[in-house]
């Protein structure tokens, strides 16, 4: 905020627009290219930190579903939350912190939404121009569709935001997949039609998307990622085909996140000093160890820590993703597409193929060292190896609960019993918030 000496007031302050959360009525009018890039950066920048300034959106984004999901344990000194109510020992308050995540991703979608209808009212851009700024906010809304949907799940969520004192009713799960999908598939219409180059720049992490056809790429493998929601195996064997996917290239490969941690930047929430002594947190759900093959490298995935025992669970093992609190985030990876490939060539009707199967399996157990699968195998053991080949690659990155879910297999998670006798679940959904639930009831 600047203090404008020239006004008629020495205290009026003048107006100025933060892209990350921007006023709407200053970019639809008439707004410049220099304004649409302004948004396009922010849009960026808010599907990284998610709308607070802090990360903490993305941090519960992960954090969630990875207790649910069994992957870590986040064991607080001063708050049991993180147990009692994501373990199920206790139903969720829906209008506390663990819910921080929907307000987070909603206002990414606000910012996508607001790039688009600026970049559709503008006159100072070309039509090539006019669907590079198309392509990316539909794709970057659609991005923050999926993570609140994988959270809601059968809630639904809001299709129509357009108006934010107006939205549109919550709709069901199928008809959410299907506008993401929607949204997704008319982004790719929309990079088809750019041009050769973008007209915003692009972060470091998005260094190797930075055309209209390698961010089509990008689009594609989130079409893919949402298409799987739903085991709809046609469509994402047809996204994956699209998208960046290589069985040659590195399965780490794809579009990251980057943290500058500096001010005005922000820092990666999910880096966590070693051995932190801290009042909050997270470890290694002890059966990441107990699970893991014993040539699997990506067992270095976790860390020995001193033994840290909280609210009746423990552990000796904690995340070891990130190096620095500078370190960048996946936003989806090479490995994540090959093992959809993988899943559509051995469940899919139309896109049978276990020997594509097999051989999608073979790239990743080959790279990581363990056992490869034969043509010989079951498809029964097929899956089973795609499974735990998602659960070790995605690990912490808010899929292994969804996948279980998606598959009618939540009950491969053994529910705990904590050390002082009380017995955990494993929840479908979180529940929808309160000023969700407040809205509908203030606006039948």
């Amino acid at each position: 905020m600047v203090l404008s000496l020239g006004s008629c007031s020495f205290f009026e302050l003048e107006d100025v627009s933060d892209p990350n959360f921007p006023d709407r009525t200053a970019f639809l009018a008439n707004p410049t290219k220099s304004q649409l890039d302004f948004l396009a950066t922010g849009t960026f920048s808010d599907l990284r930190t998610n709308g607070s300034g802090t990360g903490q959106g993305i941090l519960l984004a992960y954090q969630v579903p990875g207790v649910i999901g069994r992957e870590i344990y986040v064991l607080s000194t001063s708050d049991n939350r993180y147990v009692t109510e994501l373990l199920g020992i206790n139903p969720i308050d829906n209008a506390n912190y663990l819910s921080g995540y929907f307000g987070a991703y909603s206002s990414a979608r606000r910012t996508a939404r607001t790039l688009a209808d600026a970049a559709t009212n503008s006159p100072q851009i070309t039509e090539e121009q006019r669907n590079g700024y198309l392509g990316f906010a539909n794709t970057a809304e659609a991005y923050a569709m999926l993570i609140l949907s994988d959270l809601q799940y059968e809630n639904g969520l809001r299709i129509d935001v357009s108006d934010p004192l107006k939205p549109g009713k919550i709709q069901p799960y199928p008809q959410v997949i299907a506008a993401i999908k929607a949204k997704l598939d008319l982004a790719a219409t929309q990079f088809a039609k750019a041009g050769a180059t973008l007209p915003f720049p692009v972060p470091s992490g998005f260094a190797s998307f930075n055309t209209p056809a390698t961010m089509l790429r990008f689009n594609r493998a989130l079409a893919a990622r949402t298409a799987i929601r739903t085991n709809n195996y046609a469509d994402a064997l047809a996204a994956v085909q699209a998208s960046f996917f290589s069985l040659t290239a590195s399965p780490t490969a794809g579009p990251l996140f980057n943290y500058g941690g500096a001010n005005p930047d922000v820092f990666n929430s999910l880096f966590q000093v070693p051995n932190s002594k801290g009042s909050t947190v997270v470890v290694a759900h002890p059966s990441f160890i107990t699970d893991i093959r014993p040539t699997d490298t990506r067992v270095s995935k976790v860390r020995k820590r001193d033994l840290r025992s909280t609210t009746g669970l423990s552990s000796e093992y904690e995340p070891a993703i990130y190096a620095s609190n500078t370190a960048p985030i996946p936003v989806i990876k090479n490995e994540e597409l090959i093992l959809i490939a993988a899943e559509a060539y051995l469940l899919g009707t139309t896109t049978k193929d276990k020997a594509k199967a097999v051989e999608a399996i073979n790239v990743l157990a080959n790279f990581y060292k363990v056992a490869p699968v034969t043509i010989a195998d079951s498809d029964a053991k097929l899956l089973n190896e795609i499974l735990y080949h998602r659960r070790y690659s995605l690990f912490y990155e808010g899929q292994r609960w969804v996948d279980l879910r998606r598959l009618n297999r939540l009950g491969d998670i053994t529910p705990e019993t904590t050390s002082d006798g009380k017995k955990t679940t494993v929840l479908k959904q979180m529940p929808l918030p309160f000023a969700e639930v407040q809205w509908d009831v203030s606006n039948p």
